[in-house]
C-alpha cells in the first residue's frame, strides 16, 4: 500500500508559488503561501480579505499535515471529509484541503454519502481524495467522480468494506441500490457488534450472497452457518420463520437468542414486525429482544406500529441507525471483543411500547 508522509505534503505545497493569489477550493475567498518550513512544516499562509488587504498569517501546523498523511494513507483513493479528520471546521483545515487540492495527486471529489442520522442518501458534501496513481496539473484543481456510496462516520472509526449491489442482487425488497447498501451496512454493524458480545449471527438467507470486502455477507467471520447448528431451534417450523430474519444473535453455542432484529430502511416498519411476530408465535418459552432497526426519522412511525395490537406482544424495541452505527464505532475503534456486556447494549434499544 503506498505511504504519504509530512514531508510528502510539505514538498508537494511547496512546489506552490510563495505569496501569490491561490483561490479557495470553495472559490468563496482567497490566500497566499508565506513561508513554508521543511521537511514536516509548519506552512505559513495568510488570507486575503474581500477589499483585497491581507488577513492575519497563520500557521498549519505540523501536526495538522501528520495526521492528514496518516489518513490518506489508511485511504487511498477513496473520499475524506477533512473537518471529519480534524473533528471540526476551521481557517487551517480549509487551507491545507485547498492547498493539497492544487497539487497534482490530491482531487475534489462530491460522493454520495450515508448521513450517519437518518440514513439518507446526499451528494452535496466537498470531500478530498488522495489519488497516488492519477494526477492533474500542478497549480489546478479537479474534481473526480467517486462512483461508490460513503458513510459519513467512516473516518470517525466506522469502516464496512466494500459492498458491491447490483440491479441483480437488489431483490423485490429494494427500490434502488443505495437502499439496499444502507441495509447490507446495519447488518455489518449488527454482526461487529454481536462479534464484541462474543455472539453467532444469523444472517437473512437471501442476504448471504452480497459480496462484501473479499468475500460474501454469508461467509464474514462471526455468522452461523445453518440454523440446524442452533441448538434452541429445535423444531422445524422455528427455523422456518427464522430464515429470512435480517439478523438474531445467538449466544453460548447457540443455545440462546438474546435479540431478534429486523432493518427496515424505508417506511415498511410493518414487514418486520410480521415476520418477527410470525417467529415469536413458533419460540414458545423462548422471550428474545424484539428489534426494529431504522432510520432515526422513522422513529414516530415505528412506535405507532410496535403498539398496534397485532404487534404488542413482541414488545419491539427501537435502535435507530445513529445508535448502531455510534456503538459499531465504539466496537471498532477500541477493540471492545469480548469486553462487551449486552446490557449495554440494552442502553442503544429504546423501550417504545407503552403498558
Amino acid at each position: 500500500m503506498p505511504q504519504l508522509t509530512a514531508v510528502d505534503l510539505v514538498n508537494e505545497i511547496a512546489k506552490l508559488p510563495i505569496k501569490q493569489t491561490i483561490d479557495y477550493a470553495s472559490g468563496l475567498s482567497q490566500l497566499q503561501i508565506i513561508s513554508i518550513t521543511k521537511p514536516e512544516g509548519p506552512v505559513r499562509f495568510v488570507n486575503i480579505k474581500s477589499d483585497g488587504t491581507l488577513g492575519r498569517e497563520t500557521n498549519i501546523p505540523r501536526e495538522q499535515l501528520a495526521k492528514m498523511a496518516f489518513f490518506c494513507s489508511a485511504r487511498p483513493n477513496y473520499p475524506l471529509h477533512v473537518d471529519r479528520i480534524f473533528s471540526a471546521g476551521g481557517n487551517t483545515r480549509s487551507a491545507l484541503e485547498t492547498l493539497l487540492a492544487y497539487t497534482p495527486h490530491f482531487f475534489i471529489c462530491y460522493p454520495k454519502r450515508v448521513d450517519i442520522y437518518t440514513g439518507e442518501i446526499l451528494q452535496n458534501l466537498k470531500h478530498i481524495m488522495w489519488c497516488p496513481e492519477d494526477s492533474h496539473p500542478l497549480g489546478q484543481w479537479q474534481e473526480k467522480v467517486f462512483d461508490e456510496i460513503v458513510t459519513e462516520g467512516v473516518d470517525l472509526g466506522m469502516e464496512f468494506g466494500r459492498i458491491t449491489i447490483t440491479e441483480a442482487n437488489l431483490g423485490d425488497e429494494f427500490d434502488s441500490i443505495e437502499a439496499k447498501t444502507t441495509h447490507t451496512q446495519m447488518q455489518i454493524a449488527l454482526l461487529e457488534i454481536g462479534k464484541a458480545l462474543e455472539f453467532q449471527t444469523w444472517i437473512a438467507k437471501n442476504d448471504r450472497s452480497i459480496p462484501v470486502r473479499n468475500t460474501t455477507l454469508g461467509a464474514l467471520e462471526g455468522v452461523l452457518q445453518s440454523l440446524d447448528d442452533a441448538s434452541i431451534l429445535h423444531k422445524p417450523q422455528i427455523k422456518e420463520k427464522a430464515t429470512f430474519i435480517d439478523c438474531i444473535w445467538f449466544a453460548e453455542d447457540a443455545s440462546r437468542i438474546p435479540s431478534v432484529i429486523e432493518i427496515e430502511h424505508t417506511t415498511g416498519i410493518t414487514s418486520g414486525l410480521t415476520r418477527m411476530s410470525k417467529l415469536k408465535e413458533t419460540l414458545g418459552d423462548i422471550s428474545p429482544v424484539f428489534t426494529i432497526v431504522a432510520p432515526d426519522q422513522l422513529r414516530n412511525k415505528a412506535v405507532s406500529e410496535a403498539n398496534d395490537k397485532h404487534f404488542r406482544a413482541l414488545k419491539a424495541r427501537f435502535m435507530p441507525y445513529s445508535a448502531v452505527r455510534e456503538l459499531y464505532g465504539l466496537v471498532q475503534r477500541y477493540a471492545l471483543t469480548g469486553k462487551v456486556d449486552y446490557r449495554f447494549v440494552h442502553a442503544f434499544m429504546e423501550e417504545i411500547v407503552r403498558d
